[in-house]
């Protein structure tokens, strides 16, 4: 990211850190496209940055104020329903679900 422009990330491919998110195409709603985001990586604002991105999707998420539009949303239309990972204390292995709101 820029330092002079925080909380704003952007992609870099001379400077930047290797990151890497797969998505799909889960359905059309009229002017509307639900993605499904994985992260490969972890790095701050991964999704929005390669979501709005002309070398990712080329389109920000709905109600990112951020990096996509001034729009009249309430939020931003970005869901994680799905979590797995280690506790760092305990090493077990957590699996958490919930059901998109929206």
């Amino acid at each position: 990211g820029n330092p002079d422009h925080r909380p704003y990330q952007e992609v870099d491919l001379s400077r930047g850190k290797p990151s890497l998110t797969h998505f799909r195409v889960m359905n059309r709603e009229g002017d509307y496209t639900r993605v499904e985001f994985v992260p490969l990586t972890g790095r701050t604002h991964q999704l929005r940055v390669h979501a709005a991105d002309t070398r990712g999707l080329g389109m920000a998420i709905l109600g990112d104020k951020l990096y996509g539009y001034h729009s009249d949303t309430d939020r931003l239309y970005l869901h994680a329903r799905e979590l797995r990972f280690q506790h760092p204390h305990v090493e077990k292995i957590f699996h958490l679900q919930v059901k998109t709101p929206f």
